[in-house]
């Protein structure tokens, strides 16, 4: 719970900058976070905080979500966006690099497979922070019974 706050807290202080110039203030509170990923379908809850209207788009700078997951994910390719993991609670494995098994494009520039073969595994755990280049497979994988929580930051390459 205090590695949610923490994450919060600094999501708040990058906000500090704009939040001189804009009125548009993005800010969201632990029990926020906790509601709005409170639909767990998969395994998986995601919530888009930016843009709103969900997954970044291709004229999208960049975008924020919320993760919460309490199963492993698919591996997946996104060639123009990284995405910068900021874990808040849980623990997980983020298997990056590799190759993708049964790789399947699932929009554009966004590949989904089965599995990866020989990538490099990182653990996920709270304060950790591990950024994925675009185009750079990457899969997170929880031991059963396990849930991640996590804000993840799209970055356009």
């Amino acid at each position: 719970m205090k590695f949610l706050l923490l994450a919060v807290a600094v999501l708040s202080a990058l906000a500090l900058p704009a939040a001189a110039q804009a009125p548009n203030i993005l800010y969201v509170t632990p029990a926020d976070a906790a509601k709005l990923t409170a639909k767990v379908v998969g395994g998986v809850a995601t919530h888009f905080l930016v843009p709103s209207s969900g997954h970044p788009t291709p004229k999208d700078a960049y975008g924020q979500e919320l993760v919460y997951r309490t199963a492993s994910g698919v591996p997946e390719v996104h060639r123009d966006w990284a995405d910068h993991f900021i874990v808040v609670d849980g623990a997980a494995t983020l298997v990056i690099g590799g190759t993708v098994v049964n790789a399947k494009e699932t929009g554009p520039g966004e590949t989904r497979g089965t599995s990866i073969t020989n990538g490099k595994e990182y653990a996920l755990t709270p304060g950790t922070n591990i950024t994925v280049p675009p185009g750079v497979p990457h899969w997170t994988v929880l031991k059963p019974g396990a849930h991640f929580r996590a804000v993840v930051f799209k970055l356009k390459d």
